[in-house]
């Protein structure tokens, strides 16, 4: 009788076991080998095991498989998902894979749908971009600054963030001109403002508070998230016009800052500020729930105030039920 040919479910299983191989290197051949499998699915599944397991041996083998599923069909791999985790773990196993980045940064998968056709490799492109950048390709900018007029909003995403990581300072200059041109997602507008601020703050911390001051909300996360001493002022300037959904924001910005001056001034507002900004605050400070000295300051502050609303909304806030 001939041996039985191993099932997908077998390959599947033997995936998992292998992501729990000792030592780790005894892992390599077999994972090898189901990275060549015909099935894109065991391909992304034998992927994320050789991530997991740092076996930078097998980088090789992940772009092999890449290049191979990009010239599958697309209902082969819908979605990207199998390529997805293999351009992830070729980063972090920081394989200097160019050639193959650069294949991704240009792949484009129309997919059928229920309504017009889409293109599923968005994120696939972006995955190639921050490949690119961190693994330190000398013309990774040149490569990636196309990709911020991409036609789908996490490919523009992505290419910002990385040519934020590139450090290099004209790289805000591309990212201005991009907000400049304007973009209808407000998430590409947050990481282009992220990034002129990591890149150059002094020349565009007034960009992004002009932007502010004109009612883009996103700019007051990207202002928090910049964790730039300066912000907390641009933020408490722009919180004495603020209308209440932009009220929320300007506070949760201040809380993105995680600095003592800034949740100090949060604190003051709560002792202090009307009923309906006090409950904004706590909903600010609440993403600092897991500090137990803050989370006893806000309820002392909270228990001074003796009010029924501000009290259910920390316990619903900072109460054991948060987080489950």
């Amino acid at each position: 009788m001939a041996a039985r040919k191993n099932t997908f479910d077998d390959k599947l299983a033997r995936i998992r076991a292998l992501a729990h191989a000792e030592p780790p290197a005894a892992a390599a051949p077999d994972l090898g080998r189901l990275l060549a499998d015909p099935n894109p699915f065991l391909v992304g599944e034998a992927a994320k095991v050789a991530a997991d397991l740092e076996l930078r041996a097998l980088a090789p083998d992940l772009a092999a498989a890449f290049d191979r599923l990009l010239g599958m069909p697309a209902m082969s791999d819908r979605g990207c998902h199998a390529k997805e985790k293999v351009l992830e773990a070729l980063i972090t196993l920081e394989a200097d894979v160019w050639d193959t980045y650069r294949k991704g940064l240009r792949y484009v998968q129309i997919e059928v749908t229920v309504g017009p056709p889409v293109d599923t490799a968005g994120l696939v492109r972006g995955l190639s971009a921050h490949a690119l950048v961190r693994t330190n390709f000398p013309r990774a900018a040149l490569e990636v600054t196309p990709l911020l007029f991409d036609a789908t909003p996490e490919a523009r995403v992505a290419a910002a963030e990385a040519l934020r990581d590139t450090c290099e300072v004209v790289c805000a200059a591309v990212l201005h001109t991009r907000v400049l041109v304007g973009d209808p997602e407000p998430d590409v507008l947050g990481a282009c403002y992220r990034g002129m601020l990591a890149l150059e703050p002094r020349q565009y911390l007034p960009v992004v508070a002009a932007a502010l001051e004109a009612g883009v909300e996103i700019a007051a996360l990207a202002l928090g998230e910049s964790r730039l001493p300066e912000a907390l002022l641009v933020l408490k300037e722009a919180l004495v016009h603020a209308n209440a959904e932009m009220e929320k924001t300007v506070l949760l910005g201040v809380a993105l800052l995680r600095t003592d001056e800034a949740l100090t001034y949060l604190l003051e507002l709560l002792a202090e500020a009307p009923e309906s900004r006090a409950i904004h605050v706590i909903q600010a400070l609440s993403l600092h729930r897991h500090d137990t000295r803050l989370v006893s300051r806000v309820s002392e502050i909270v228990s001074a105030r003796k009010s029924r609303k501000l009290a259910r909304v920390f316990a619903e806030r900072f109460g054991p039920n948060e987080d489950g």
